[in-house]
C-alpha cells in the first residue's frame, strides 16, 4: 500500500477520538481529549498500517505574557512543525501546521 491508502485505512480504523476529560479549573468544567487519548487511539492504527510520521520544527517563538484579573504570568510559544508520513513502501507526503499554546509553568511547548 502506498502512503494514501495506508492513511485511509489508519483513519478508517480509528474513525474519531471522543472528548472524555473534563476541565475542573475554575471557569472550566468543558470536555476535551487531550494528547495522550489522541496517541493512544492514532498509535496503534499507524503501526498496524506501517505509517512513521517524523516532526520537524521550522520555526518557534517564545515569549511570556500577562494574562486575567490576577495579572499571571504566563509562557507563550509558537511553532510551525512539519511532519512527514512514510508509507510501508518508502513514499511520503508532508504536511506543515502552526501551533500555539500558554501554560504558567514549563510546557507550553510540550
Amino acid at each position: 500500500m502506498n502512503i494514501y491508502q495506508s492513511l485511509a485505512a489508519v483513519m478508517n480504523e480509528v474513525g474519531s477520538v471522543a472528548k472524555r476529560e473534563k476541565n475542573t479549573a475554575p471557569n472550566g468544567g468543558f470536555l476535551f481529549r487531550g494528547i495522550d487519548a489522541v496517541t493512544n487511539a492514532v498509535g496503534p492504527a499507524l503501526r498496524k498500517h506501517g505509517v512513521i510520521v517524523v516532526p520537524e520544527l521550522l520555526s518557534w517563538e517564545y515569549n511570556t505574557v500577562v494574562v486575567g484579573k490576577n495579572r499571571t504570568e504566563m509562557g507563550h510559544a509558537r511553532v510551525t512543525i512539519a511532519f512527514t508520513w512514510f508509507g510501508p513502501e518508502g513514499d511520503s507526503i508532508r504536511s506543515v501546521t502552526a501551533g500555539e499554546a500558554f501554560d504558567s509553568g514549563d510546557k507550553a511547548t510540550a
